[in-house]
């Protein structure tokens, strides 16, 4: 079985940022390109892509957005082989997030 992803618009620095909700991603992740101006620390993550290919992470950063209307932080690790803003689990969690997938809904 397949995890469950949804996607939510965010904004990051301002500008609309696709953001994928995946329970499944159990690291919360960037792509590089998004966070340019990011200042990386060296990462402590080895990560892998759902096929297990291994997924390039150039370092970690606190990464501020916006969803909603409502300001959020995310510990995320960044790297130039991810086309999205994902955020795994461990975000989810932080957040107490309630998912109801009947309804499509998160809180």
């Amino acid at each position: 079985m397949l995890p469950t992803k949804i996607y939510v618009t965010s904004e990051i620095n301002s500008e609309p940022v696709r953001c994928l909700l995946d329970s499944g991603c159990e690291r919360s992740v960037i792509a590089a390109d998004l966070a340019p101006q990011a200042k990386l620390t060296p990462s402590w993550y080895s990560l892998f892509a759902a096929n297990r290919a291994s997924l390039h992470v150039l370092g970690d950063t606190v990464i501020l957005f916006v969803i909603d209307e409502h300001n959020f932080e995310a510990d995320v690790s960044v790297s130039n082989k991810v086309e999205d803003f994902l955020l795994g689990s461990d975000w989810l969690e932080q957040q107490g997030a309630q998912w109801d997938f009947a309804h499509g809904t998160v809180t």
